[in-house]
């Protein structure tokens, strides 16, 4: 039974990279969606009395998705078309009201963008606006929608999906910390398999509890070295470095655990890889673009909700590792088996992202 559980998690680590889906190596999250130009849309919204302001802008692909329907030729759509069906698919209210919204000339936008500028007057009370964007539940499920957000004492970043769309901004009770980081930092850990896989790989050995606390706790903090370092463009190696390197980091793991026969004082090696997995969680948040006031608290944020969706992986992971150890066949023919797959894996996630 233990040695069926330990082998069919090595085999499914296989299949995570021979098959891979696109988006999941670091999605759900912002990693990778600049890849994807559809994957990403902004909005900044200021809030100034009872008047709103607010310039969304998407992908002109998706501005066009918006107004696309069956006999309906894209190439001849107005840009008022698509005015209009981005702005028919914003709700601004306060309270149970709607607030009153009407079309600004836009600034220009970018090549291959489509931007909307609009305002909003929201008189009465200092009840709060609530701002939702059902269009974001249009572009699929993988879609971010970054809203940059002004209510008068503070300013912030959130990260806004299609099953929660909207934002709250109260007049002189500006909220600082962008919380909606906090789960996205869980979402790209579990979506994550490349940083599953490593941590798959570093307690395969077991282990005395201490050393496995060492070796989890080298991980945790280098790689939080390096999130930060590269969230405050202190130093970014770059993704086309960082993503092979994780893959070598993987097999690094593997091909050790083939000739290491404890882990006691691997928290030092430890260290030094989880410095490169750093870089990678930065990405989402240097995907993200964040103004240079809005990243501090977003990097905490996103660091905590890592931090917990490692600790919901290992409580899960490590139970069962340690008690399939308990078969002397697992010791010696599981272990060695599941650290070939995971060896294999890491070097097949090398090859796969070499430039």
């Amino acid at each position: 039974m233990r040695a069926t559980i330990l082998a069919a998690t090595a085999t499914a680590l296989a299949l995570a990279t021979l098959f891979p889906l696109p988006a999941l190596a670091h999605d759900p999250g912002l990693a990778g969606l600049s890849r994807d130009s559809y994957g990403l849309s902004r909005s900044t919204w200021k809030l100034d009395g009872s008047t709103l302001t607010a310039d969304v802008t998407l992908p002109r692909g998706l501005a066009d998705h918006l107004v696309a329907g069956p006999g309906v030729d894209i190439t001849l759509m107005s840009e008022e078309a698509r005015e209009a069906a981005v702005t028919a698919r914003l709700d601004v209210r306060r309270g149970d009201e709607s607030c009153a919204g009407s079309l600004l000339p836009p600034e220009p936008a970018g090549p291959g963008s489509f931007t909307v500028r609009v305002r909003w007057s929201c008189p009465g009370g200092r009840e709060a606006i609530r701002v939702t964007l059902p269009l974001i539940g249009e572009f699929g499920k993988g879609h971010r929608h970054l809203a940059a957000v002004d209510d008068g004492s503070g300013s912030r970043t959130e990260v806004l999906l299609g099953t929660a769309p909207s934002i709250t901004l109260r007049p002189g009770e500006g909220r600082r910390l962008p919380l909606s980081f906090l789960p996205l930092g869980i979402e790209h850990i579990l979506g994550g398999y490349d940083h599953l896989i490593f941590l798959f790989g570093l307690i395969l050995l077991g282990g005395t509890l201490r050393n496995l606390l060492g070796t989890i706790t080298a991980f945790t903090l280098a790689h939080s070295v390096t999130l930060a370092v590269a969230a405050l463009n202190v130093w970014n190696p770059g993704s086309a470095f960082v993503e092979p390197a994780i893959g070598l980091t993987i097999a690094y793991v593997g091909i050790e655990n083939l000739f290491k026969k404890e882990p006691k004082g691997r928290w030092r090696i430890t260290f030094v890889l989880g410095l490169v997995h750093g870089f990678g969680f930065a990405s989402a948040l240097a995907d993200a673009g964040l103004a240079r006031s809005h990243v501090v608290p977003a990097l905490l944020l996103f660091n905590v909700g890592v931090e917990i969706g490692q600790l919901l992986v290992l409580a899960v992971a490590l139970p069962l590792i340690l008690w399939a150890r308990r078969s002397d066949w697992v010791v010696t023919r599981g272990v060695p088996a599941a650290s070939v797959a995971v060896a294999l894996a890491g070097l097949t996630l090398f090859l796969m992202r070499l430039p």
